[in-house]
């Protein structure tokens, strides 16, 4: 590999920061022009020079690998990160079908998934049975039902095709962090979520003017769905701090425990479908993080009340089901056309 070749990239500055060659260093990998080894030795370097500046060089580059030039500004796009949940099923799912009827295209959710690197497991938007066939095909579903489900597979190919190396290294490299920010729509709004206080001025600095207005949730896992009384951090074109607490204090807290996606999918129906009271708040809390998020309401307690008046008013298993059914008519379309 040589020392050449390492001290391009770990050389430092009296700032004691990367040098420039960040970008050159991303764009080459992401055109495959580096070896594995040298993928491999790149990574650590980056991983190890944890800055939210070198992050942003990475982030420009990988804006020039967008697949979709149309933008959808007035969505809000849920960064979950890259790898399967573990702990607490997905409730931000379940939520964003219910808000996708309000009148006007009120709200316009965008999820990001992609299979895993074995190629024996499935993401859950695939055990869903609502993954379409194409970038395109997720827009279209996104424009007409309010919702869309993309496959980073199919918009970010390059760096899908590093999953084997970051698989082998075990690490959290930079594309693991910046991924769950390349949006292939462009939205305004932005949901993710932080284990703790220590990450949110990086992912503020990281962030800052990517999106008009976004959130950062503390969770002890990194993803968005509020399972319990926790805090919103808000930045972008406001700036606060919101108490995101439980008015339904009836109900059992929920409880951690470990979910395979057979177990998740389960639960998503079923709480569609009204079988599962008990955590029906959780999905009144998250939809109004989203509308409040939005700037559709005033307060979190206001989205409540309106999460759980459109629950009340709809059969969302049903939904589910329409949903679905687009994308078995999307896929097909695109499989007749072969």
């Amino acid at each position: 590999m040589g020392k050449g070749f390492l001290s391009r990239f770990t050389g430092k500055k009296e700032n004691n920061r990367l040098c420039s060659d960040t970008g050159i260093l991303v764009e080459r990998i992401l055109k495959g022009q580096l070896s594995d080894i040298k993928i491999s030795a790149a990574l650590v370097c980056l991983k190890h020079n944890r800055s939210p500046r070198i992050y942003r060089k990475a982030l420009d580059v990988l804006d020039r690998f967008n697949r979709i030039n149309i933008e959808v500004k007035e969505s809000i796009e849920i960064s979950y990160p890259y790898r399967r949940k573990n702990f607490s099923p997905y409730i931000l799912i379940g939520s964003a079908v219910v808000l996708s009827l309000l009148p006007d295209s009120g709200v316009k959710t965008v999820f990001h998934g992609e299979n895993m690197p074995q190629p024996t497991t499935k993401d859950v938007f695939d055990y869903l049975d609502i993954s379409t066939l194409s970038t395109e095909d997720s827009l279209s579903m996104l424009k007409n039902l309010n919702i869309g489900f993309f496959n980073r597979k199919l918009f970010l190919p390059e760096i899908s095709a590093l999953g084997h190396i970051r698989l082998e290294l075990n690490i959290n490299d930079i594309f693991t962090v910046l991924e769950r920010f390349h949006n292939p729509v462009g939205s305004d709004y932005c949901l993710l979520a932080v284990r703790s206080e220590r990450e949110v001025d990086f992912y503020r600095e990281l962030l800052d003017g990517r999106y008009r207005r976004f959130g950062i949730l503390l969770e002890r896992e990194p993803y968005p769905d509020a399972i319990n009384p926790t805090r919103l951090y808000i930045y972008g074109d406001r700036e606060e701090v919101v108490n995101i607490d439980f008015p339904d204090s009836t109900v059992r807290p929920f409880m951690y425990r470990k979910f395979d996606l057979n177990r998740h999918v389960d639960f998503i129906k079923h709480l569609l479908s009204g079988e599962l009271k008990e955590y029906r708040h959780l999905l009144f809390v998250n939809g109004a993080i989203l509308l409040y998020l939005a700037g559709r309401t005033k307060g979190i307690q206001e989205g409540y009340e309106i999460t759980r008046e459109l629950f009340e008013s709809y059969d969302y298993s049903q939904i589910l089901r329409n949903i679905q059914r687009y994308t078995d008519y999307l896929n097909y379309k695109n499989i007749y056309e072969l």
